[in-house]
């Protein structure tokens, strides 16, 4: 085995550990992924979600996301529309990868139910994404209680320069 095989052995096998401890235990992992979200005006640690998505991206020798605003804002209002209805809304149209979840009450869960899905890990994995949104909602009367919504995007569209006025005769 080469070097740089052996050294993706182990990224894999730190990122399959901290998946481990995220589904048997919260003990040890950082508040921002065990903080539960099946209560009203619960806050989700978007930069600890971001920093767990890309260790698993790195751990699949794929680049990281930087998580964006938009995508985040788009991702809570789908979320929200998830939690109110208990129906997946459809993906915009902006995005690359959507993956939604329910009943899990933190991002340790959450995370761990989406890497153990073949679909949802590729999709996680997806090399063309840079950008992440994410977002999770709670209704309390809904059978599942805590919706989630993670959009990955590709690069940030950029504004097209103004055209430059003809010179003056």
């Amino acid at each position: 085995m080469n070097s740089s095989a052996v050294n993706i052995s182990l990224k894999s096998i730190a990122v399959v550990a901290l998946l481990t401890l995220a589904a048997c235990s919260s003990s040890g992992l950082p508040v921002g992924l065990t903080a539960r979200m099946d209560q009203s005006g619960a806050t989700l640690d978007r930069a600890e979600a971001l920093s767990l998505i890309n260790q698993f991206r790195r751990s699949r020798g794929v680049p990281t996301l930087s998580e964006d605003p938009a995508l985040s804002g788009t991702a809570a209002q789908i979320a929200q529309q998830y939690a109110a209805s208990g129906n997946r809304p459809p993906a915009p149209a902006n995005v690359l990868q959507v993956r939604y979840s329910a009943g899990y009450a933190n991002f340790a869960e959450t995370f761990s139910g989406w890497r153990g899905q073949a679909a949802d890990a590729a999709a996680i994995a997806d090399p063309t994404a840079t950008r992440m949104g994410i977002a999770a909602a709670y209704n309390a009367s809904s059978e599942y209680g805590v919706h989630w919504v993670l959009l990955l995007g590709g690069p940030a569209p950029t504004l097209a320069a103004a055209p430059t006025p003809a010179p003056a005769q």
